[in-house]
C-alpha cells in the first residue's frame, strides 16, 4: 500500500462519526482484522476491525484506489463487533 487517500468528503464523513483521520490511520497501521464487504458500483470494499494507539475500537470501511487506502467510512465498534473481533486483534503480533 502506498499511503492514504483523504479529501474533504471522506474526512467530513468520518468526523461525523466522531472518528478522526489520524485514528483511521492508527487502526490501519496497528494489528487488525480485515473481512470482505460489499462491491459498490464495481469497487471492492473491505471492513477493517482495529484499535487505535489509545485502544479505541473502530470499524473502517475502505477500498484501494491505485495503491492508496481510501476510507469510505469509519465508526466505533459496537458491543457485538468488539466481542467478535477483539480476541482476533489481540492474537496478531
Amino acid at each position: 500500500m502506498g499511503g492514504f487517500d483523504w479529501d474533504p468528503a471522506n474526512v467530513g464523513h468520518v468526523l461525523r462519526h466522531a472518528v478522526t483521520p489520524g485514528e483511521v490511520e492508527e487502526a490501519a497501521n496497528l494489528p487488525h482484522v480485515v473481512i470482505p464487504a460489499a462491491t459498490i458500483r464495481g469497487e471492492r470494499r473491505w471492513k477493517l476491525f482495529g484499535r487505535t494507539a489509545s485502544k479505541r475500537c473502530l470499524v473502517v470501511v475502505f477500498t484501494i484506489r491505485g495503491r492508496l487506502f481510501r476510507t469510505v467510512t469509519a465508526y466505533p465498534m459496537n458491543a457485538t463487533e468488539r466481542r467478535k473481533y477483539a480476541a482476533q486483534i489481540d492474537r496478531h503480533p
